[in-house]
């Protein structure tokens, strides 16, 4: 919301919250139109916003009024793409939402850290005490040490583990969706 929009004695904050609500009240609808079926979020009752309407709230995770313990603010909702056959999630989010995520004190690469951190705690479970997490483990592991660069699943490109197009922008130094991708050859890539 640039500032001269802003009108004296109207918060900037306020105004931008209540434009992210109105356009969060729309979009179910809208793609619904376009092949995507919301799916309900499981949040309870008393986590629903009453600045959404009745009709969305139950698909809606609403961390602009229920901020998460970071701080971070955004509206996430989940679709089922019955084109491409999968789930896509969008978040909504203001300008400054969306840069303290993306650039703030808990940003993506700060996540990235502390789920580092918690992968090195292996002995937390120690071996043979649950096959499953084993075989997901070694799974996990392997997959890590992939060269991303060296594989050709035609379905994202790598410079390097770093520098990552999945198809749907850049990513530089996460590996998730690459590993997603993976998930269904990783017999075929580390056997």
């Amino acid at each position: 919301m640039p500032a001269c929009h802003v009108k004296n004695g109207e918060g900037k904050r306020n105004i931008e919250q209540k434009y992210l609500y109105e356009i969060a009240d729309i979009v179910p609808e809208f793609l619904e139109e376009r092949g995507f079926i919301a799916e309900l979020s499981g949040f309870s009752e008393d986590r629903y916003s009453d600045k959404l309407k009745e009709a969305v709230r139950p698909y809606y995770r609403d961390y602009v009024t229920f901020p998460r313990s970071t701080g971070y603010q955004s509206i996430h909702i989940t679709f089922y793409d019955n084109l491409a056959r999968c789930y896509t999630e969008l978040q909504l989010r203001t300008k400054d939402m969306d840069d303290f995520a993306e650039i703030g004190d808990v940003n993506h690469f700060g996540y990235e850290k502390l789920q580092e951190a918690r992968r090195t705690k292996r002995d937390e479970i120690p071996v043979g005490e649950c096959i499953y997490f084993d075989e997901a483990y070694q799974r996990l592991t392997k997959l890590q040490q992939l060269e991303l660069a060296e594989i050709d699943v035609n379905m994202f490109k790598a410079i390097n583990n770093q520098l990552i197009n999945d198809g749907c922008g850049l990513f530089r130094g996460r590996q998730i969706l690459p590993f997603e991708h993976l998930s269904r050859f990783q017999n075929d890539l580390i056997d």
